[in-house]
């Protein structure tokens, strides 16, 4: 449900801002500066908070699934960029950036971190105040503390993350018509 956030000495109250074609969840939680982009689709009992940190940017054709936490730290915002999954009950911290065309997998965490665009993050990962290079994989229950060395994401990942986009961009457009 879209609210606004209460007003705190660092953080003036604030609506968030939906397109048209995105799709929120009744379910889902959008408190404060939360802008969310075109054809976004915003799964059940996800929360994204702004009532903290803000703003918090979902760039355009991203899906943010089931049980997804998206919040930020006092003075620091979350930016996701186009087209990037957000798995079942990944943690977003910020500040955090995701770039354009990635995939965070389930239950992975990103926390003060930066992942660049084309990247892969699998299942149960933890990336902490690091970077992660454009195009680069971090494997499955992977800790990530500091910067490291990848291997570039496969054609196959490649493959998976974008069809992730392209069935939940229809879930986005399919559960606007029921509105």
């Amino acid at each position: 449900m879209p609210r606004k956030n209460p007003e705190v000495a660092w953080l003036k109250s604030c609506n968030p801002t939906i397109d048209d074609t995105a799709f929120v969840d009744p379910k889902a939680e959008v408190i404060g500066d939360v802008r969310i982009g075109k054809f976004v689709y915003i799964a059940p009992f996800a929360i994204l908070r702004a009532d903290e940190g803000s703003p918090i940017v979902i760039g355009g054709r991203t899906n943010v699934q089931d049980g997804v936490i998206i919040h930020a730290l006092k003075n620091s915002q979350v930016r996701i960029g186009k087209e990037v999954s957000l798995a079942h009950g990944c943690i977003v911290h910020g500040g955090a950036e995701i770039k354009d065309n990635s995939f965070i997998g389930f239950r992975a965490i990103i926390l003060r971190a930066k992942i660049g665009k084309d990247c892969f993050i699998g299942h149960g990962a933890i990336v902490i105040d690091a970077e992660i290079p454009d195009g680069k994989f971090v494997p499955h229950g992977h800790v990530v503390e500091k910067d490291d060395t990848f291997e570039d994401v496969t054609e196959q990942q490649k493959e998976f993350a974008k069809e992730v986009v392209e069935v939940n961009v229809e879930f986005a457009k399919a559960y606007k018509k029921l509105d």
